[in-house]
């Protein structure tokens, strides 16, 4: 790699992480920059996730300095996760972009909008943090777990809705508990891109550095400037998310 890549990846991986530990959806950026730089579509999912799996680290140290950590309610959305990830990460290899991109386009939308009407910052109260263990609520992580092992990118704003669906968290620890997931079910489908070799290591590496400093950047900034401005990220890079698969799509039909 050439410094100017390096710094690109530094860049690229700060803003992503930052991002995704605000909201979600960073890696609608990074994926097409790791392609453009050349990297075989297969090739930049597994890359990326190096990144995002630094970045997830980075925010969870910070939410845990701040004193959210949640391992608990961590575990019990986790397991369901790490199943269905297993599944996700099979298929991965051979996402078909074509089919599945419009189909995100509209979750995502209805994610974002569901997400900033229906969370509040009181819903604790003082209460024990809870999520529900009912069959569905787990066949919900699971789907989380799948998707986020076949292509990961909006993953963090399906999360943020699924959690505040099944559980009485506050925005904030439901993004705590939305990055230890992560965490989980990026580093299981890891294994099937190291596996088929989809990894390319040097700009892993450059891309991780800054998506660990961006991450643990923004688990501090969302804690310092309130709900308030999550939400407005949520919204922002939702709709954003929701246009550019939209305009990939397009674009892929109209060249044949």
């Amino acid at each position: 790699m050439m410094f100017h890549d390096v710094a690109i990846l530094l860049l690229v991986g700060f803003v992503v992480s930052f991002v995704n530990s605000i909201s979600g959806g960073g890696s609608v950026l990074s994926l097409p920059i790791l392609i453009f730089m050349g990297m075989p579509s297969a090739v930049a999912n597994g890359t990326n996730r190096i990144g995002v799996l630094a970045g997830s680290l980075g925010s969870l140290i910070g939410f845990k300095s701040k004193g959210i950590f949640l391992p608990k309610l961590a575990f019990e959305v986790g397991w369901p996760g790490v199943i269905g990830s297993i599944l996700g990460s099979t298929l991965a290899v051979k996402l078909p972009d074509k089919i599945f991109n419009p189909i995100l386009s509209v979750v995502i939308v209805f994610v974002v909008v569901m997400t900033v009407k229906n969370i509040n910052s009181n819903r604790i109260n003082g209460g024990t943090p809870e999520i529900q263990k009912s069959w569905y609520a787990k066949l919900a992580f699971a789907a989380i777990g799948f998707y986020g092992g076949f292509l990961q990118a909006g993953s963090g704003l399906i999360m943020i809705y699924v959690f505040g669906l099944f559980s009485n968290l506050d925005l904030f620890r439901i993004n705590a508990l939305k990055v230890f997931n992560t965490v989980l079910f990026i580093s299981v489908s890891l294994f099937a891109f190291i596996w088929f070799g989809k990894v390319n290591w040097p700009m892993a590496l450059a891309l991780g550095i800054g998506n660990a400093l961006g991450g643990w950047v923004g688990s501090h900034w969302q804690l310092k400037y309130g709900e308030i401005w999550v939400k407005r990220f949520v919204f922002v890079s939702g709709i954003a998310i929701a246009i550019k698969l939209l305009w990939d799509t397009v674009s892929t039909w109209s060249h044949g």
